[in-house]
């Protein structure tokens, strides 16, 4: 039987039977196992194509669209290509309705293999002629864009030669287009267009038609469920105004005339307009709005409270320094403006009477020099001076504080600029000052100056180190203060760096005494703790290290100083490096001198042996896999042996086998998973229980997928099948190796894991165990520095804490819960909440909200926090969900806000009482208002200042609501 679109018969079809549009797929088959031509379609379907009705002439072109549309895109020769877009040019000229389908139909065309761009010019001339885009539909005003798009992208070169009558086109089409997307569609397509097409006198014209956009006003439809937002359209508009030099000029003009406006936003806009302009406009461009420029930055840099204000004025200036300094060499301007900068900066500098001032100065100055490298010459040969005497002139300690760490930022420039040796007297100065700080006695002084120290240490002259080496030994000996001695230790090392002969002289051998290490116990830590640091430096290694072995190894009394020196150190890695590590093995022998000591000294208290645990493990984490396999045939046969009759060894096994790589595998790992095991649930040290599932842990976490594991994991399934639950002090213990166990597994994306953590769950629904049913979420949910992480060869899944969150919502669902384990219960949640991204919580929004309002009624400080943060995120979201149980909500939240225990509850409570106010209709919250600031008044008076602050903002919130001119109700 001969198909319907063989006859003639097909056009009555397509007039009376809607059906057969979903046929065209079937056509498209025909056509191409050649049971039917293109022709032939085309003939019979004359009727309709030509039929009186436009609604007819319509659905005959909707339906030869979907056609091409289901046709492969190198399947039509070029004859028919250039035969069917020919039909569609003619179609351009009929009726309205007969449009949308055309325009659609020949976005199929342009993407056709053998599409000649020939046909273009024709096509474009009637289509501005014959179509008025703004009297289209908004998806049609869409494809007709997208039309030109597909054109330009096509060949560039043969729509450039179509001249101004194309330009002109396409700025009629735009012209008074109102569609928030095919607005943000042009905004993102222009500055490609204007870019390739030259505009030729039509410049002023699309400028024109670009800029009655700016500023965009703009607010989408709380019930668009595609909204544009104001600042996509605001940041894809800024790229269109500044795309050619050509707009140049206008677009000066008119981001000049924002920035005076009052409108906040219009100068947010104008700000960024600057800063993008920069990357296209020449500096010329700019020579008659500099002054103009400057002195509109200023004023919103300078800014009090609004932070980004601030921020986008700034990222204006450094580009517009930027720019002007790549006529440098050429002309005055960027010399004068610069310069410009200079004096008024210097006028309010030596104004400044608080450090938020001095300081607002300075991130002027650091954002000028930061911008290009003629610019921080400039800065530093005119402020370094400056900032010295500025020092001498101002007794208040602060700003001589703020002084110094400006002077440091500026180094930090120059070093960065690489411009230091054409500055060579203005910043050797900056030594001699610090010198001047650091002589007085007190702590803020002496910090700022080491601080400053640190970072200018390359230009300290030789005969300046040692009078700072005498403050900073003196320092070390004898302050109690933790941060003055880091940063003392910090400052010589900086200095045994530049200096290390003197260093080795003054302090180590000299001040330290390091031939008799030992016999002076008068801050004996704080020495070592300063040789240790300064081992790390190559010259020092070998002296340091070797007197210090020897104090280890000859059972000395001060022994266990020196491993939790070498320790605490040797953990740092900006100071030890794998490769250091490494090298000072292989030199010295540290592993082995370690565990000889430990194992003279192991019947000591664990807290003292402890540095020497963790030294071992961090030293063997840097090994290779050859070298830590050999360590382990050298020690584990003999420490299995001493574990198997007194368990204290272990701690030395343990420290051993924790910081393996992923990809060692040895026989005694099944032994040593079953002694830990045994001792997780049997040792009367909960140190040693604590080690033991640790190592479960990393060995289940480590294992590669397959045999290795499955056989790991069947050792462990063994082992708990066959214990005993019926003693009473198991269970409390198997539920903290179940934590370690699902740690270890959610970690590596394994999804055994959910074994585990149902049977933690299900502890949470009992009294008796659900707080260590809490503790153990808490544990799966914390991040640990000594275990389960990539320093320790872990395999660590990016986003294993969503996944955790995603299980535990789904095994809490059906879960009972009575009152006795409910404050454990919604702990649990609160462990889980804290641990993910707040938007990954969106998507439980129904399940998460009633959690946490029933939590607001506990008296526990860490579920507080994390409730009424979670709170306060929902009501951001106008969640409808919070809105609905505001009469729930507020008194709870008003409760909190007196919160004794917890300072942190009694903010967080204010802040999301402010946040409600803050986004919620006022019809919603008018009736709550007078008892909310009723209820509010104490807060004023709360003996913490930070309580009262946000105390304030909340109820100045609140009583603003209702008031004339607030807008809240859309």
């Amino acid at each position: 039987m001969e198909s319907l679109w063989c006859i003639p018969q097909l056009s009555d079809e397509i007039i009376t039977n809607n059906d057969i549009f979903d046929q065209t797929k079937s056509v498209a088959a025909d056509i191409m196992s050649r049971r039917v031509t293109l022709t032939q379609i085309v003939e019979n379907l004359s009727g309709v194509l030509t039929h009186k009705e436009p609604e007819n002439r319509e659905k005959g072109m909707r339906f030869f669209t979907t056609l091409l549309k289901d046709l492969p895109n190198d399947y039509l020769t070029e004859i028919e290509v250039k035969f069917i877009s020919k039909f569609y040019i003619d179609r351009l000229k009929d009726n309205h309705r007969v449009i949308p389908p055309v325009l659609e139909g020949y976005l199929i065309i342009i993407d056709m293999k053998n599409y000649s761009m020939n046909s273009t010019g024709e096509f474009l001339t009637i289509l501005f002629r014959e179509v008025p885009c703004q009297s289209q539909l908004r998806a049609d005003r869409y494809n007709y864009y997208m039309i030109i798009k597909k054109l330009i992208e096509r060949d560039v070169d043969y729509m450039k030669t179509l001249g101004p009558d194309f330009v002109y086109g396409v700025i009629s089409a735009m012209d008074g287009e109102r569609d928030p997307r095919n607005l943000l569609f042009l905004f993102h397509f222009l500055p490609e267009f204007l870019v390739n097409i030259p505009l030729g006198h039509l410049v002023e014209e699309m400028f024109d038609i670009i800029s009655c956009y700016y500023p965009i006003d703009f607010h989408p439809s709380p019930d668009d469920p595609a909204a544009v937002s104001r600042e996509d359209l605001a940041a894809a508009l800024c790229p269109c105004l500044s795309a050619v030099p050509e707009f140049a000029e206008h677009c000066l003009v008119l981001l000049v005339e924002k920035l005076d406006s009052s409108l906040r936003l219009a100068k947010v806009d104008s700000l960024r307009l600057l800063a993008q302009s920069c990357k296209t406009f020449k500096p010329e461009s700019y020579v008659p709005f500099t002054k103009t420029l400057w002195s509109s930055i200023q004023r919103e840099i300078t800014h009090k409270t609004d932070d980004e204000l601030k921020m986008v004025a700034h990222e204006a200036l450094s580009a517009l320094v930027a720019n002007l300094a790549t006529s440098a060499d050429t002309d005055q301007a960027f010399e004068n403006f610069v310069k410009g900068i200079i004096i008024s900066m210097q006028t309010a500098i030596a104004e400044s009477k608080t450090v938020a001032q001095f300081v607002q100065v300075a991130k002027v100055l650091l954002t000028t020099a930061n911008a290009s490298r003629a610019s921080c010459i400039m800065i530093l040969k005119s402020m370094i001076p400056a900032t010295i005497a500025y020092y001498g002139f101002k007794t208040s300690p602060k700003l001589q504080i703020a002084s110094l760490d400006f002077l440091s930022d500026l180094y930090e420039l120059g070093k960065h600029w690489d411009v230091l040796s054409e500055l060579e007297n203005e910043v050797k100065e900056i030594p001699v000052l610090c010198l001047t700080a650091v002589s007085k006695t007190t702590k803020e002084y002496q910090m700022a100056g080491f601080r400053t120290l640190v970072k200018v240490q390359n230009v300290l002259d030789s005969n300046l180190v040692l009078p700072f080496v005498e403050v900073l030994t003196h320092n070390i000996q004898y302050s109690q203060d933790s941060d003055l001695l880091a940063v003392s230790v910090e400052t010589v090392h900086a200095i045994a760096r530049k200096y290390p002969e003197l260093i080795m002289n003054l302090v180590v051998i000299g001040k330290c005494d390091l031939e008799n290490l030992t016999q002076d116990k008068t801050g004996l830590q704080k020495r070592l703790n300063l040789l240790t640091n300064l081992a790390s430096i190559d010259e020092f290694t070998k002296v340091i290290l070797e007197e210090m072995l020897k104090v280890i190894t000859s059972n000395d009394a001060e022994a266990d100083k020196v491993v939790e020196a070498l320790s605490e150190n040797m953990s740092n890695t900006s100071l030890y490096t794998d490769e250091k590590l490494i090298k000072i093995e292989s030199d010295h022998g540290l592993i082995d001198s370690i565990i000889n000591w430990l194992l003279k000294e192991i019947q000591r208290p664990h807290e003292s042996l402890s540095h020497g645990f963790n030294l071992i493990a961090n030293t063997i984490s840097s090994l290779s896999c050859e070298k830590q396999l050999k360590m382990l045939a050298k020690h584990s046969p003999d420490l299995l042996e001493k574990c198997k009759t007194e368990e204290v060894y272990y701690h030395i096994l343990q420290s051993l086998y924790i910081s393996l790589h992923q990809t060692i595998y040895e026989a005694k790992f099944e032994e040593i998973l079953s002694m830990s095991l045994d001792l997780a649930l049997n040792s009367e040290k909960e140190v040693i229980r604590t080690k033991a599932c640790i190592l479960v842990a990393h060995f289940l976490n480590k294992a590669e997928s397959g045999q290795k594991f499955e056989l790991l994991y069947e050792i462990l399934k063994n082992y708990l099948s066959s214990c005993s639950r019926n003693k009473q002090e198991l269970c409390p213990r198997l539920i903290v190796l179940y934590s370690w166990i699902t740690k270890a597994l959610i970690m590596r994306g394994h999804d055994m894991f959910v074994f585990w953590l149902q049977k933690i769950v299900s502890t949470l629904s009992t009294p008796e165990y659900c707080h260590q049913g809490s503790d153990a979420v808490r544990l799966i949910m914390t991040d640990f520095s000594e275990c389960l992480n990539t320093k320790h060869h872990c395999r660590v899944s990016l986003l294993y804490k969503q996944r955790m969150f995603q299980t535990f919502s789904t095994l809490t669902e059906k879960l009972t819960v009575v009152e006795d384990s409910k404050e454990a219960f919604l702990l649990s949640w609160a462990y889980v909440l804290n641990g993910v991204p707040k938007s990954v919580l969106k998507n439980q929004v129904i399940k998460i909200t009633p959690v946490v309002i029933d939590a607001l009624t506990y008296d526990n400080k860490d579920l507080l926090v994390v409730m009424t943060d979670v709170l306060s995120y929902f009501v951001q979201l106008q969640l409808p969900l919070v809105a609905d149980s505001l009469q729930t909500v507020l008194p709870r939240l008003v409760n909190l806000t007196r919160y004794a225990n917890s300072m942190d509850v009694r903010i967080k409570s204010l802040q999301c009482l402010y946040d409600i106010a803050n986004s919620y209709r006022t019809s919603l919250l008018l009736p709550h208002k007078q008892d909310i600031l009723i209820d509010l008044a104490p807060s004023l008076d709360d003996k913490k200042r930070l309580v009262r602050n946000m105390a304030v903002k909340a109820r100045t919130r609140w009583f603003l609501i209702g008031a004339p001119g607030e807008v809240k109700d859309n």
